[in-house]
C-alpha cells in the first residue's frame, strides 16, 4: 500500500491497520531501520510502561533523559 507524506511531513496508518494491531490515538509504535527499508510497528503496554519508568529516573552521570534517548537513537540507527 503506497501513503502520501502530508505537508506537515506525517503519515496516516489505515484504519484497517489501526484496528487489526489495535491502535488507538497515544498509541506508540516504533520505527526500525533496516537496510532500506523502515518498519513500522506497534509496542505493546507492557514496552510502554516500561519507558515511561525510565523516563523517570534520573542519571548518575549528568545526561538528560533527552540526551540518554539521542544517545540510543544513533545507537538503533547505525548499521550493523
Amino acid at each position: 500500500m503506497i501513503i502520501p507524506i502530508s505537508r506537515g511531513q506525517q503519515i496516516t496508518i489505515p484504519s484497517k491497520y489501526r484496528r487489526m494491531f489495535k491502535m488507538d490515538k497515544g498509541s506508540k509504535i516504533e520505527l526500525l531501520k533496516k537496510g532500506n527499508k523502515l518498519i513500522i510497528q506497534p509496542v505493546g503496554e507492557d514496552l510502554v510502561y516500561l519507558f515511561d519508568k525510565a523516563m523517570g529516573i534520573k542519571p548518575k552521570r549528568g545526561m538528560t533523559a533527552r540526551q540518554m534517548d539521542e544517545l540510543v537513537e544513533d545507537e538503533m540507527l547505525e548499521e550493523p
